[in-house]
C-alpha cells in the first residue's frame, strides 16, 4: 500500500473549515486538521477537495450548491512519499473582502460625509458584486494543487493552537496546583457537612 499525504498549505488562514476529501467520486473522509494521510494501492486517482454546504430550498429536496471545490488527477506510487498540497487561489480576494466587510461594519455606526458616502457605496457594492461573480465562476477550481513524490517524509503540520490551549500548556503546573486546592476545599466542605449531619442526628 502506498501513502498519500494531503496538506493544506494555507498557514495564515483564520477560518478553520473542514475539507471533504473525495477520491474517484467517493467521499473518504473530512479534513479537520491541516494534514491527512491515506493508504491507497498504487495507481491513478481523481482527488477532489471540497468545502461548504448545500442549502435546502423548498420541500422537494432541492438544494443550492454553495460549495467550493477543485479536482486533480494524480499518480500514487509505491516508491517514496506521495504528497498533494493545496491552497486557496482566491486568498487575496478573500483578504480584501474581509477588509471591505470590516469597513462596512464600522460604517454602520459612523456617518460618512457627502459626497464620500456615495463614493464608498459605489466602490464597496461594486467590489462585493465582483467578488460574488468571481467566486461563482471559480467555485469548481477554487484550490491550487501541487503534487510531488518525496524520498523523505514531509514535515508534520499540526493544527494551530488557540490562545487558551497555549496558556494552559505554559501554566500547566499552576493550573494543576489550583485544581488540587479546589479539590481539597470541596472535600473539606463535604466532610464538614457530614460532621454537622452526624451531630444533628445525635
Amino acid at each position: 500500500m502506498a501513502e498519500l499525504i494531503i496538506t493544506h498549505r494555507q498557514k495564515d488562514y483564520l477560518l478553520k473549515m473542514p475539507y471533504q476529501v473525495i477520491i474517484n467520486g467517493r467521499l473518504v473522509g473530512v479534513m479537520r486538521t491541516p494534514q491527512a494521510r491515506l493508504h491507497l494501492p498504487a495507481g491513478y486517482y481523481t482527488v477532489t477537495i471540497r468545502t461548504g454546504n448545500y442549502i435546502p430550498v423548498g420541500k422537494k429536496g432541492k438544494t443550492i450548491d454553495m460549495t467550493l471545490s477543485a479536482t486533480e488527477i494524480i499518480m500514487v506510487s509505491d516508491e517514496g512519499y506521495n504528497c498533494l498540497d493545496f491552497k486557496d487561489k482566491e486568498r487575496w480576494w478573500d483578504i480584501v473582502f474581509g477588509i471591505d466587510l470590516a469597513v462596512w461594519f464600522v460604517a454602520l455606526f459612523l456617518t460618512i460625509p457627502h459626497p464620500w458616502n456615495i463614493v464608498y457605496h459605489i466602490v464597496s457594492d461594486g467590489f462585493f458584486v465582483a467578488w460574488l461573480i468571481r467566486l461563482f465562476v471559480v467555485r469548481k477550481r477554487y484550490f491550487a494543487f501541487h503534487s510531488y513524490v518525496s524520498p523523505t517524509p514531509p514535515e508534520e503540520i499540526k493544527p494551530r493552537k488557540s490562545r487558551l490551549e497555549r496558556y494552559m500548556e505554559e501554566h500547566r503546573d499552576e493550573i494543576a496546583a489550583w485544581q488540587q486546592q479546589l479539590y481539597a476545599r470541596q472535600q473539606e466542605r463535604a466532610l464538614n457537612r457530614q460532621r454537622r449531619r452526624y451531630k444533628w442526628q445525635q
